[in-house]
């Protein structure tokens, strides 16, 4: 992750929260969710760092009821990648390839409809 830390911040982002499941998760959640709620925008990877690949924790589930900012998925793909051969299929786009970009519905977290969301969400990243 050190390298998109590094890529982060190289390209303007201010303020990188750091937290999972296990790694003082419950106080970056906190901070994510005050952060949200004074304006700043996120990214969250929801299957997290430990995976399993394409299933979500629903830790950004509770960040998102909390702040009451719907979750945006965002998918991308391209043809030409280094694909790296671990839990995560992580993959490296290739130099000048070509990389499609799709934004999904945003998703609403509600405490009434908790469950029905997070099966919502596991189909969004899949």
């Amino acid at each position: 992750m050190k390298v998109s830390h590094l890529f982060l911040q190289f390209i303007g982002v201010e303020k990188i929260i750091l937290g999972s499941t296990g790694h003082h998760g419950h106080e970056a959640a906190h901070l994510l969710v005050e952060s949200l709620k004074n304006g700043y925008s996120t990214v969250l990877l929801p299957d997290g760092p430990g995976g399993p690949a394409f299933v979500a924790k629903k830790g950004v589930l509770h960040i998102a009821l909390q702040s009451g900012i719907p979750m945006l998925p965002i998918r991308f793909q391209t043809a030409r990648v280094i694909q790296l051969k671990s839990w995560e299929r992580k993959k490296w786009p290739l130099p000048f390839c070509t990389i499609r970009v799709q934004y999904l519905e945003p998703i609403r977290v509600a405490n009434e409809i908790f469950d029905e969301t997070y099966d919502e969400l596991t189909k969004a990243l899949g």
